[in-house]
């Protein structure tokens, strides 16, 4: 199969899918066309036996600064729901793939870009990176499944001083909320995650792909029903 990619990078090398966001403004926004690429990435790395574990990862000192506000100013309610429930899907896939899927944030992670982190079953940051729902302030809510998923993670709490604040958390209080797993410093950031790929690697694997699917269904049960609302919501504020 040839792909072509012009909003993210793709490779393979011991056993690990590397997809990494290099959306043309350095912003790494999540458009319909990166959202594209990205399901096509998500495709190969389910079916190749070659991939074993999945890293993603931002470019230009960015992790990803979520959806394009130019793009979304284009589509009316309608065309706001279907773009909330293609990019649910495709980030969804980061649950239905049977293989862990490791986050390495090198910047900022904000909106669907924090959601996307949210998603992944490991995460490590470099100490540069900041996280949060900063497009509340504009009304962005978020659309692909993150309030489920910090939820999820922190409880409802702490979900709520983050949305209700739109707060920008630094990666010591990300990690300090259970968002991530460990910082270090940028230059070696990319070496300690392949690491960890490594570790992972070297156990059963099949283990692990059916430990990750009992967890992934018993989220997902709330997860899809918590959705209906984010996207109606998304719909409503994204177009004012």
């Amino acid at each position: 199969m040839r792909e072509e990619w012009f909003n993210i990078s793709f490779t393979i090398k011991d056993y690990v899918g590397r997809i990494a966001f290099s959306e043309p403004t350095g912003n790494n926004f999540i458009s319909v066309k990166l959202l594209r690429e990205f399901k096509n990435a998500l495709k190969i790395c389910h079916h190749s036996n070659e991939i074993k574990v999945i890293v993603i990862s931002g470019s230009n000192d960015c992790f990803s600064k979520g959806v394009d506000k130019d793009e979304l100013s284009t589509y009316d309610a309608a065309e706001l729901c279907e773009f909330s429930e293609f990019g649910w899907k495709v980030f969804n896939k980061l649950s239905e793939i049977k293989k862990p899927v490791i986050a390495e944030v090198n910047g900022d992670a904000f909106d669907a870009g924090f959601e996307l982190v949210l998603l992944c079953d490991l995460a490590f940051s470099a100490h540069e990176a900041k996280f949060g729902f900063p497009g509340i302030r504009d009304g962005l809510t978020p659309s692909f499944g993150g309030i489920s998923n910090l939820i999820d993670i922190v409880g409802f709490r702490a979900t709520k001083d983050l949305i209700f604040r739109s707060k920008i958390i630094n990666s010591k209080e990300a990690l300090d909320l259970g968002i991530i797993n460990n910082i270090f410093s940028k230059e070696e950031l990319t070496e300690k995650v392949n690491s960890v790929c490594k570790e992972i690697i070297s156990n059963n694997l099949s283990a692990v792909k059916d430990i990750k699917e009992s967890i992934g269904q018993i989220l997902d049960i709330t997860r899809r029903i918590r959705f209906n609302s984010e996207k109606n919501i998304f719909s409503f504020y994204g177009k004012r």
